[in-house]
């Protein structure tokens, strides 16, 4: 799901260079010596971007007359999530307050756990006061991020996990996700409800089991829910094409396709079959603004989800500062953040869920025909602070 076509690559890697040129934000390899640029020197901000006043994640001051040295650890950039995840944290890195009082780095290792324990380590002795690790191992890096907080660094990991739990976490809530999406299909098939194809995701992963089950348990309490055949969609158009082509066989009318991922191919196979195409649940980043754009035009009843944003590099940074600062209240250490966004054809008849805003398909706010099929948008959650446009993201 985190495939991007080279376009996107392209862009979020020009705005890195442009970021190292401009602001505090700098992008360094393990291997070569880090350099930044004075945190106060920073001028890169944009007018069409803006601040959030959310209570969700206040500004605080930094009263310690300290400019905090503050390192991403990277050890992978091969999917377009990787790259905007650090373009992310570059133009959030260059806005205030984070300009004037953070000297910011990202340190680029190779997709390996001894890589990546050595840039960490080479971090630790250049004196960082935090780093931000989006971790290579879940089990392999519990010393060395050990040795940090010994040193009085803040770490905060975060996109995925480790198996070491007294360090600062921050995930995504991939259940509340699988819910939301069966509890529409239970809300938009009624008191009727019907037979329903699942998605089990891919093969061998515990994430996509673990939606799977929290996704059944919906359909199963709601009683009138007929699962009538799974498939794995392995996170991708192709697999989703030829699961959904087999599945559609296990009954003669099929009400609902709950996926973990691509809609784009569920339509297709319907379509290819001759069959009208059902409420679907599914999206995410490398398929959001295709799924979304094939379901504008198709006027077909389904929910679009984005979730598991890049900015949570940004949250990561956020974090980080304000712990700097003294401001440890309301930070827990196992961080599941409110990233999840949802547009739908349907919004005039299931409005939210969960607490969770469902905002109609309307081309030019949540999907884009000027815009790859992969592209996704936000990568902040819609309450962050800050609140970067497409342009600064994916524009020089």
């Amino acid at each position: 799901m985190k495939k991007m076509i080279a376009i996107l690559l392209v862009a979020a890697m020009c705005l890195g260079l442009a970021a190292c040129s401009s602001s505090t934000a700098g992008t360094t390899t393990a291997e070569t010596t880090t350099a930044t640029t004075a945190a106060a020197d920073t001028t890169a901000t944009t007018a069409a971007s803006s601040t959030n006043s959310s209570s969700a994640y206040p500004l605080p001051e930094n009263t310690t007359g300290k400019v905090f040295k503050i390192g991403l650890s990277n050890a992978y950039m091969g999917n377009d999530w990787r790259q905007i995840m650090c373009s992310v944290a570059e133009w959030t890195a260059a806005q205030e307050p984070f300009a004037s009082n953070v000297e910011f780095n990202i340190v680029q290792s190779d997709n390996s756990a001894e890589a990546q324990i050595a840039a960490i380590e080479s971090m630790i002795d250049a004196g960082y006061d935090a780093i931000l690790i989006d971790p290579s191992s879940t089990s392999a890096l519990t010393s060395v991020i050990k040795e940090a907080q010994d040193a009085g660094i803040v770490v905060v990991v975060f996109d995925q996990g480790v198996d070491y739990e007294d360090v600062y976490k921050i995930s995504t809530d991939y259940i509340l996700r699988a819910q939301i999406g069966a509890e529409y299909i239970v809300q938009m098939l009624g008191d009727k409800g019907g037979n329903v194809i699942m998605d089990q995701g891919l093969e061998g992963a515990s994430q996509g089991t673990e939606e799977y089950n929290a996704a059944k348990a919906v359909f199963e309490a709601a009683g009138n829910i007929n699962i009538v055949a799974t498939y794995q969609s392995q996170y991708e158009q192709g697999s989703t094409y030829t699961g959904v082509s087999t599945a559609l066989t296990a009954a003669d009318t099929i009400d609902a396709v709950w996926t973990q991922g691509p809609m784009t191919g569920v339509i297709q196979a319907f379509t290819d079959a001759g069959k009208d195409v059902p409420v679907i649940v599914g999206g995410g980043y490398g398929v959001y603004n295709g799924d979304a754009l094939h379901m504008l035009d198709g006027s077909y009843n389904g929910l679009v989800w984005l979730s598991g944003m890049p900015g949570m590099s940004a949250i990561a940074i956020y974090e980080a500062y304000c712990i700097l600062c003294g401001q440890t209240d309301g930070f827990e250490k196992n961080n599941i953040i409110n990233d999840l966004y949802l547009c739908s054809n349907n919004s005039d008849t299931v409005s939210a869920l969960e607490g969770v805003t469902i905002n109609p398909i309307t081309e030019g706010t949540n999907c884009w025909r000027d815009q790859a099929d992969s592209f996704g948008w936000p990568v902040v959650p819609t309450d962050f602070c800050l609140q970067p446009t497409i342009a600064d993201i994916f524009s020089k």
